[in-house]
């Protein structure tokens, strides 16, 4: 070690606080809706182009 430096003690791993749980929640869940968005314009898409309205 060098002289005049003092060791830094590591702290443990914090447990998140429950604001960066709902935080986190909050994005997977419009993860989720984004990707069931994304499939349903899909499938409006191709209702569209396959059963043309008369």
């Amino acid at each position: 070690m060098m002289p005049g430096r003092t060791l830094r003690k590591t702290a443990p791993p914090a447990a998140p606080s429950e604001r960066e749980v709902v935080a986190e929640c909050a994005l997977e869940l419009r993860r989720i809706g984004d990707k069931w968005n994304l499939r349903q314009k899909i499938l409006n898409l191709l209702t569209k182009l396959f059963c043309p309205e008369t």
